[in-house]
């Protein structure tokens, strides 16, 4: 699987249970049926979405790690502070932040 297709399917996975809109990342406007006021914008590529996870694995880890992925934004969205309406996804994991990286 190349790195554009893992993306896909992040995107896709993420899709089944948040509100997004396509952006420079993608905006998190709902997570499973809740508004995320404001949105929260999620940078994320085809790059970074490596970066993070490492080379694709058959398909059982992957979708470990995309299941992984997807707990830690929810984590993120659930514990961030008032005014970081970024989560940054990068090789140290996911991170929030107050501005644009």
């Amino acid at each position: 699987m190349d790195p554009q297709e893992r993306f896909d399917r992040f995107r896709s996975a993420l899709g089944f249970r948040a509100d997004l809109a396509d952006t420079p990342g993608l905006a998190l406007a709902a997570l499973d049926g809740e508004p995320i006021e404001p949105p929260v914008q999620l940078h994320v590529d085809a790059a970074s979405l490596t970066e993070h996870l490492g080379a694709p694995a058959d398909d059982d880890h992957e979708a470990d790690r995309l299941q992984s992925l997807l707990a830690q934004i929810e984590e993120a969205l659930l514990v961030r502070e008032h005014g970081q309406d970024h989560l940054v996804l990068d090789g140290d994991g996911l991170r929030t932040a107050s501005s644009a990286p």
